[in-house]
């Protein structure tokens, strides 16, 4: 199989994802204003809030990375891995991350990064769009793995075992992060009346 077939069947594969109820726009924006206000609420101060943000992006770096390593060493393998061992997985990320320096040793690396601005007031309006961002792909990443390796869909996917895993895991990275910016851009665009 080619590249651009590579290519076409991981965009169908995402659009599919995005079809679903949780991924409608107004359901975004619910959920992310939620998450938000939690974060704010557990702060006490703009420089607290921003803090806030920097770890969640730097925990949701990692856990991308950890959905992304478990895909590459399913295509590796050639083998369909259980849902349930996936998401046994994703569940001990928090802990694995709370239990090691994986935070105090990778947020400097992602401080310059997130905090963009010149004001307190534009850093936190550029982290919350980052924030956003980092959680897009990482659903979607999630949802992608979910949808591979669903029983109903082994056939469809078995395709993506006949190419290297870097290559596959390059392509489903790209289109989450292409889906996700695309997502952004339409919820966050003003509306334009006609």
């Amino acid at each position: 199989m080619s590249k651009e077939l590579l290519s076409k069947q991981t965009a169908g594969v995402l659009r599919a994802v995005m079809s679903q109820p949780h991924w409608q726009k107004d359901e975004l924006q619910k959920g992310f204003s939620k998450i938000l206000l939690q974060l704010r609420q557990s702060v006490g101060s703009p420089e607290g809030y921003l803090e806030s943000l920097l770890r969640n992006v730097t925990f949701l770096y990692e856990n991308t990375n950890r959905a992304s390593a478990f895909l590459q060493q399913c295509i590796e393998e050639e083998k369909f891995a259980t849902q349930e061992s996936f998401h046994k997985l994703m569940v001990d990320v928090p802990r694995q991350v709370k239990e090691s320096n994986f935070l105090a040793e990778n947020m400097p690396r992602f401080k310059d990064f997130v905090y963009k601005g010149s004001t307190i007031e534009e850093q936190v309006g550029h982290a919350e769009m980052v924030y956003f961002n980092s959680k897009l792909v990482n659903d979607l990443m999630i949802d992608f793995i979910g949808t591979f390796l669903h029983p109903d869909n082994k056939e469809q996917m078995r395709t993506y075992m006949e190419y290297a895993s870097n290559v596959v895991v390059d392509a489903v990275s790209h289109y989450c992060t292409t889906f996700a910016a695309f997502m952004i851009e339409e919820i966050t665009s003003p509306k334009v009346s006609k």
